[in-house]
């Protein structure tokens, strides 16, 4: 707002002149001089507030080249009062505040012992015209973008800390941000699984007793308990469950993660492996790591000392079917079960013609072609004509209780284990039209209870062992279509059971002691043979046989 001093004069003179009246001509110099007096005084005024109003609305100048000396700002709880320095004055009208004061509203000034108070005067009040002390004006106060919370009164000694931020012209907060967040890393175990990753269907694998699949895996202790077990699945690599079963572990099987913003390199974490909690109670064991060397402590007298150092896959097979299922049983249907599982790797049970229920959850006496008794424990095995190949696993007599093992007509090569005499109850020994090779092993007749012998249509060589004699209830003994070379045994006249004996089509030489010919079943002589058969017949004979019934 502006007054001219023209207009402002004849208002004034106007106002005396209607207010007192003109009575003479002294009058009116009178009056004239008292309107000028009060004119001086009021332009001064005026002059004072548009000087305070353009310092409130002019723009900014250029802050100065040399960053200012910043001290930290009084704190007030309530709207800022305005203290002005000599500069916001009318004595000095080029003024120009810094950006950082803005007067929303006519101050109201709080002095300070070292500056003369000035004030905006109300009706009533008499106007000084005592200029302003004047300031050091070196340091331009700073943006203040929050109301101070704390307004000094006169005789207040305001102190305050070094500033920890210097702003720039262009800053609108106070402090600088003290935290930068970083990118969030996913953690691909615990992110839930993309729509790529699903259950397998028809995946079962066995813990303790129990057969499960992946819709058994409910509750997080099922996927602590569970998730991080290693199967096998239809011929796959040993893998953890979660693999499997990604839906059901809440596992990543595909993980995705790729962080946009580069995180500075660290020194990797330590990783501390804790042993995964396995309890099994049948073989006092706590984690998985004890279970794994308790089971190898009861299998290599089974198999060997050395049977678990990668070098024979058979029987690594069979212990990582056992470790896979976790199965926790007393050792002696641990050993059952493995050496169930070793039949059937050690015969190629990939290649069998019928290989049902073989090496899956169900009890191995569940097993297409096993037989157990009432205690679940095996006495025969029969795997006749099977396509079997491979070769007879020498634990198979580690089966306490095998009575028949019977697995004519198949592909079997190898030799006979000579193991098989510790087949204490082994009655039926039928491994005829197979492709063994190798001797009949004399320890073979050890396993005094066999009444059944069938093994012709192989390649055994070697001669036969007087140590048949022990064999006090044999019955049958199939040994033709070999290469058996030397004599028939001349201890086999104490076989007072044997009915059925054949020897022919092999390389055997000599005569037929007297002897056996004696235990020919007759009213005379009370024997029981019924049937022998050996290469007594025609010009190329090689056998001399005065009771043989058939001549070859």
């Amino acid at each position: 707002m502006k007054f001219s001093q023209l207009s402002l004069s004849t208002f004034l003179v106007s106002c005396l002149f209607l207010a007192q009246g003109v009575k003479s001509i002294e009058d009116i110099s009178r009056n004239l001089s008292d309107a000028a007096y009060f004119f001086d005084e009021t332009l001064e005024f005026t002059q004072q507030l548009m000087s305070m109003s353009n310092s409130a609305s002019r723009p900014p100048v250029k802050p100065p080249t040399d960053p200012p000396k910043i001290t930290d700002p009084p704190i007030a709880t309530e709207a800022p009062t305005y203290v002005p320095t000599p500069a916001s004055t009318a004595t000095d009208p080029t003024y120009v505040p810094t950006p950082a004061v803005t007067v929303t509203q006519l101050p109201t000034f709080v002095p300070t012992p070292a500056d003369p108070p000035t004030f905006v005067p109300t009706p009533g009040d008499t106007v000084t015209t005592d200029p302003p002390t004047p300031a050091d004006t070196t340091d331009p106060p700073i943006k203040i973008t929050d109301p101070p919370t704390f307004v000094p009164t006169p005789g207040d000694t305001v102190t305050t800390d070094p500033p920890t931020y210097v702003p720039t012209p262009d800053d609108t907060a106070t402090e600088p941000p003290t935290f930068v967040p970083t990118p969030a890393i996913t953690d691909p175990q615990t992110t839930p699984p993309t729509k790529a990753c699903h259950d397998i269907g028809g995946f079962t694998f066995v813990f303790g007793s129990d057969s499960l699949q992946c819709d058994s895996i409910e509750t997080p202790a099922d996927v602590d308990k569970y998730c991080n077990l290693n199967r096998r699945f239809k011929g796959s690599p040993l893998l953890p469950v979660k693999q499997y079963c990604p839906e059901a572990c809440g596992h990543d099987c595909a993980p995705t993660v790729s962080p946009t913003t580069a995180i500075p390199a660290t020194d990797p974490p330590t990783v501390s492996m804790a042993p995964t909690p396995f309890i099994c109670e049948a073989l006092a064991t706590k984690n998985y790591a004890e279970y794994e060397e308790k089971v190898k402590e009861i299998y290599r007298p089974v198999s060997g000392q050395n049977a678990f150092d990668g070098t024979d896959p058979d029987r690594m097979d069979a212990l990582n079917f056992i470790l896979d299922e976790g199965l926790c049983v007393d050792p002696p249907e641990m050993i059952q079960r493995y050496i169930s599982a070793l039949f059937y790797y050690s015969t190629i049970g990939e290649k069998w013609k019928e290989s049902e229920e073989w090496v899956s959850p169900k009890h191995e006496c569940d097993w297409n072609g096993i037989e157990c008794n009432d205690d679940k424990i095996i006495n025969r095995v029969n795997r006749d004509d099977n396509t079997l190949q491979g070769t007879i696993p020498f634990e198979i007599c580690d089966l306490p209780l095998l009575e028949r093992l019977d697995l004519d007509s198949n592909e079997i090569g190898g030799t006979i284990p000579k193991e098989m005499g510790k087949c204490s109850n082994l009655v039926s020994f039928d491994v005829d039209a197979n492709n063994l090779v190798g001797p009949l092993p004399e320890e073979l007749f050890d396993a005094r209870k066999l009444v059944s012998i069938d093994l012709d249509s192989n390649n055994l060589t070697g001669t036969l062992s007087n140590k048949i004699g022990n064999l006090l209830d044999l019955q049958f003994l199939a040994l033709h279509k070999n290469q058996f070379t030397g004599q028939v045994p001349a201890r086999m006249h104490v076989l007072k059971n044997l009915a059925r004996a054949y020897f022919d089509t092999n390389k055997l030489t000599g005569a037929v002691p007297r002897a056996i010919c004696n235990n020919f079943a007759s009213e005379k002589q009370g024997g029981s043979i019924v049937d022998l058969t050996t290469d007594c017949g025609g010009p190329g004979a090689t056998v001399s046989c005065v009771c043989c019934t058939n001549c070859n």
